[in-house]
């Protein structure tokens, strides 16, 4: 059903003296109060129409009552009654609020009684479905979440302006359903890799936790949100995010870590490990000091080994590389794994036992990338260095908006920081799935005169 709504907009313009600034200025200002006026005269409006016609029932047949009037029975408030036949008794006494993203909504709410069963009830919330002490409507759930994200609870009050409690925010964000914008299942065909790794954040009374993330990697470069998870144990963040790689298994999927404790053998039998070919010659640096040599000495050995783990991959399609280009790459991982291999022997006539048994444990898993490409020409990811950026957008805000929360609310905020910078569009999906934007209402501007 079409309606229109006609508005008297007066101006006063000082001619030869106004500028565009304060024009717009002035709109803006404006623009909050009159989307609340229009709301409420479409609220009105539909309230109307929704008593007109259960009142009305010989002009308009069941068919055009369809999604209206449903209450409970009097004599039962726990069975809904039949009756779609009702007579209006006026307006309740005091008007109905709620909190919306253009601010606070005072409407009053018509009452009408139920021929069947006599019971009272206000048509325009059962049509809505809301509940009799809904108080907000959910888009301002959005907005808030989405405010909270670049700064803290206090200056979200107090600079922005938005009317909500310090309590209503974090219950807003403790209580969110945000796991339903997180995949059960990816298709394997899209990713060239997957990333984990964890950093510690202040809890409450300054309790020190670990939040830890997993992503994926699209053969495009793009971050793949899988799950974040506070104070969770790396076996179970396993079973979670092997029941999202499952059609991932036949593949060759490198999971790229920095040599994190836990997670040398984390989704081992899914996917083949590749150690940051960043952090492991830093991580040599350290094992060689703890076997007593300076870094004077031991830099000449950390170089080499950043030389033979520093090949180049081609860029073209690997389908319309020349062979003997695969075969050059395939002699430099040879030459390398075979140079490594005497390094460790001489790390090991020498007495540098922790430097060796750390090479040994690194050199099964520095080459995968290089595997994987000669296999299928997929070139995968060989540092953490998305991750990282990953953590900096992460950590960023969730420092600067406060510390001290629980793990529950910790997991869920990094949840939706993540989506929101890296997967915009199941954000969006997923505020148009919670909001229910399926396309029952829509607004276009017929003129302006």
């Amino acid at each position: 059903m079409e309606q229109e709504i006609h508005i008297t907009l007066r101006y006063q313009m000082a001619i030869g003296e106004v500028g565009l600034n304060e024009i717009v200025y002035r709109l803006k200002e404006l623009r909050d109060s009159l989307m609340l006026k229009i709301l409420g005269h479409i609220l009105m409006g539909y309230d109307d129409l929704i008593a007109e016609r259960l009142s009305n029932t010989r002009e308009y047949s069941s068919k055009a009552r369809k999604g209206l009037g449903r209450h409970y029975r009097r004599d039962d408030p726990e069975r809904f009654c039949r009756g779609r036949k009702v007579r209006k008794r006026g307006y309740r006494n005091h008007e109905r609020q709620w909190a919306t993203v253009f601010g606070k909504l005072a409407i009053p709410l018509r009452v009408v009684e139920c021929s069947c069963c006599g019971a009272r009830y206000a048509p325009l919330l059962s049509a809505f479905k809301l509940g009799a002490y809904a108080r907000k409507e959910t888009n301002l759930e959005q907005a808030v979440i989405e405010a909270v994200m670049d700064t803290n609870y206090r200056r979200l009050i107090d600079g922005r302006s938005i009317d909500i409690s310090l309590g209503g925010i974090h219950n807003l964000i403790v209580r969110s359903d945000i796991d339903q914008a997180y995949p059960e299942q990816l298709s394997g065909k899209g990713l060239s890799g997957l990333l984990a790794d964890g950093t510690g954040v202040k809890q409450y009374r300054g309790r020190k936790g670990e939040l830890r993330v997993v992503i994926g990697v699209t053969q495009a470069g793009r971050v793949e949100p899988m799950g974040t998870f506070t104070n969770q144990d790396w076996s179970e963040i396993e079973t979670v995010i092997k029941n999202q790689i499952k059609d991932t298994e036949a593949q060759a999927l490198p999971f790229v870590y920095d040599g994190e404790p836990g997670l040398d053998t984390f989704l081992s039998e899914a996917v083949e490990s590749q150690r940051c070919v960043w952090h492991g010659p830093r991580g040599l640096y350290h094992a060689l000091w703890e076997d007593g040599l300076k870094k004077k000495d031991s830099q000449p050995e950390i170089d080499k080994i950043k030389q033979l783990i520093g090949i180049e991959l081609p860029s073209e399609s690997y389908e319309l590389l020349r062979e003997e280009d695969k075969q050059s790459v395939e002699e430099k991982y040879t030459k390398s794994k075979t140079e490594i291999r005497d390094l460790i022997q001489t790390f090991s006539e020498k007495g540098y036992i922790r430097g060796a048994a750390y090479l040994e444990n690194l050199s099964s898993r520095l080459f995968t990338h290089i595997e994987i490409w000669l296999k299928t020409g997929v070139i995968a990811p060989k540092t953490t260095s998305l991750l990282e950026r990953v953590f900096r957008e992460i950590g960023r805000r969730l420092k600067r908006i406060a510390w001290g929360w629980s793990d529950q609310v910790l997991t869920n905020l990094s949840k939706m920081i993540l989506l929101k910078q890296y997967a915009r569009n199941k954000w969006e999906e997923f505020w148009k799935n919670k909001l229910g934007i399926v396309g029952h209402f829509n607004l276009q501007i017929a003129e302006v005169f």
